[in-house]
């Protein structure tokens, strides 16, 4: 009987938790780089409908041998060069490739056949492929011996401008039936903030560039098809420190030769320190950076807003919010959960934190095998530690029982997570020597969003005599709110203080704030003592496609909908229900992502 039934098993590793179609790509540009890769080129071909149909992604690496490409594709291989007995030739723990499940595994978890055409030299091309279907039919037990084969001519055409390199590799992915996002323009304005971060240092030095081609499905390709997005798809590092010149971040407003061409500066607490583990000495690094405040001014001043989270530099950076982990100089994930408060969200945008930790270590921080997750890295700087019944206080007593105790790997994330703490809160410090607003310019006419409070105003007084929640039923804490506007919000004392007034002087209920939100909801709630602040996202595709095109008093009508939706969750008094509330608020929101990545409103607007 064998350990494995092949219809389960590959069913199950469809499942397998890449977070979307632009981390599934990645891990394939994981196999280029380490294969030496200069140039990766991710080809998506559409459908005369503009969905797309199949993906591609080629380089010019080493190319794989008969031998290699018979194991590549298969689960808990290595994908790379074997002696005789099937030992790694080169199983160095330093480069990106972990556990051999990243070809397969990435593929199915996007589509249903994979093939690969990998070549040393020119002419000398070796072909496999994987099919999902033909496995659930049991069509084959073992995967199928590489053959020599011809390159297609519509990849051949599209690739590399028709300049195939003398060694490489082709994947393509056909039977695209569990893509997140199904038209080519979409998936590159995903993709680019994601891949651009996660391969920052490798494009910033040249060691390998990314770039996104759209073709029709024979080969040719559409040269502004992601326009205006991009008029060469070339990826540009996407630097969550700010401290690359060349990046994605839009052109900084009047910089100088002689001055750092950056928008953040490094500060003095970047280090690197050595850590024991299993009796080898590993080398961790964390750098970290802050917002330069003179270019926040002339940022400012170049721009109408009042507020710098406002612009197109604050938006940028409040898409790269968090804790960066690297490992071998590619980026794992960001973690936003731990390390920060909720109410940090609008200022840490202005700092970067960055950890970059070695393969070898992959273990004691729980590197997951499609490698997104650190799930080990926790902040511990309130976890308790004992010896016998006496509580250690001291950090260096504490690492020292848990190494004694055999607790190696605890040692060395009390260890990290100490020092990620440390870092932050100076970080912050720098923050709060920043001024992120135009003095004292404030609102104090009438707008819609003011008048909109007054008829929510009318409805909640209604609903109090019926049900009167948990909070919003209080006599609003007015001073509650402008706290919450300075902190969250990006408002100085002056602005958040005048527009509580305000709120006050019209016994106004409700708060229309805009900010990205932390998911992909399409708005979030927030309800304080007397009042409700009601959180749009304006970077949604809810508020890009419908919102903001809706007449006032349409936008007034929509907004008093999602206000009876704060006012549900607000009456909701047992804890559960309200936690599915939110839950069903975020999924709502995702799912309108999902469903409006369909519509082509390029012509919806034509038409």
């Amino acid at each position: 009987m064998s350990l494995v039934n092949p219809k389960q098993y590959i069913i199950s590793a469809r499942s397998n938790g890449y977070k979307d179609t632009a981390y599934a790509i990645a891990e394939l540009a994981d196999n280029s780089i380490q294969a030496g890769a200069d140039k990766v080129e991710i080809l998506i071909f559409e459908n005369k409908n503009r969905s797309i149909d199949q993906i591609a992604i080629a380089d010019n690496g080493k190319g794989m041998s008969k031998e290699l490409l018979a194991t590549a594709l298969g689960f808990g291989e290595s994908g790379r060069d074997k002696d005789k007995e099937g030992n790694l030739l080169n199983d160095d723990t330093q480069g990106m490739g972990k556990f051999g499940m990243g070809l397969p595994n990435a593929s199915v978890s996007q589509c249903k056949r994979v093939e690969v055409w990998s070549w040393k030299a020119v002419g000398e091309v070796n072909y496999s492929y994987l099919d999902v279907q033909e496995i659930i039919d049991g069509d084959y037990l073992d995967l199928p011996t590489p053959s020599s084969s011809r390159i297609p001519e519509k990849y051949l055409n599209s690739m590399f401008n028709g300049d195939i390199p003398s060694s490489g590799t082709l994947v393509v992915w056909s039977n695209l039936d569990k893509l997140k996002w199904k038209r080519a323009k979409t998936l590159f304005e995903k993709s680019e903030s994601e891949i651009g971060r996660m391969y920052r240092y490798f494009i910033a030095s040249n060691q390998c560039s990314v770039q996104f081609k759209v073709c029709d499905l024979h080969g040719s390709v559409k040269t502004k098809a992601l326009e205006p997005l991009t008029k060469t798809g070339i990826i540009k590092a996407n630097d969550p420190l700010y401290l690359t010149g060349d990046s994605s971040l839009p052109e900084l407003p009047g910089l100088h030769r002689d001055e750092a061409q950056t928008f953040f500066e490094e500060k003095e607490h970047s280090f690197s320190w050595e850590v024991e583990y299993l009796g080898k000495v590993h080398t961790l690094t964390i750098r970290s950076s802050v917002a330069r405040n003179e270019i926040i001014q002339r940022m400012l001043q170049a721009t109408s807003f009042n507020k710098i989270g406002d612009t197109h530099w604050g938006k940028h950076c409040a898409k790269n919010i968090g804790l960066s982990v690297l490992r071998a100089k590619r980026e794992l994930e960001v973690i936003t959960n731990e390390f920060f408060l909720k109410s940090d969200v609008y200022q840490i945008r202005f700092i970067g934190i960055e950890l970059e930790i070695p393969p070898a270590l992959d273990e004691v921080f729980g590197v997951t095998n499609n490698k997104q997750h650190a799930h080990n890295l926790k902040d511990m700087s309130q976890n308790e530690f004992f010896n016998g019944e006496n509580e250690l206080k001291n950090e260096k007593s504490i690492i020292s029982h848990l190494k004694l105790i055999g607790e190696e790997d605890t040692a060395i994330l009390f260890d990290v997570s100490r020092k990620l703490s440390q870092v932050i809160a100076n970080r912050k410090k720098d923050m709060g020597k920043l001024t992120l607003s135009k003095a004292k310019v404030v609102d104090t006419e009438i707008t819609e969003d003011d008048r909109l409070g007054i008829v929510i105003n009318a409805g909640f007084k209604k609903r109090d005599e019926v049900n009167p929640g948990t909070t919003i039923s209080k006599d609003p804490n007015y001073g509650e709110l402008e706290k919450k506007l300075i902190e969250d919000f990006g408002y100085d004392k002056d602005q958040a203080a005048q527009a509580a007034r305000k709120m006050e002087d019209l016994k106004s209920r409700i708060s229309i704030q805009y900010r990205k939100t932390s998911n992909q909801s399409f708005f979030e709630v927030e309800n304080l003592q007397g009042i409700t602040v009601l959180v749009i996202n304006p970077e949604h595709e809810l508020y890009k496609h419908f919102l903001s095109k809706m007449s006032d008093k349409d936008q007034l009508l929509f907004k008093v909908i999602l206000g009876a939706w704060a006012r549900l969750e607000d009456e909701t008094t047992i804890e559960t229900k309200r936690r599915q509330l939110e839950r069903a608020r975020n999924d709502w929101g995702e799912i309108i992502e999902d469903m409006f990545e369909e519509f082509d409103f390029e012509t919806l607007e034509e038409a």
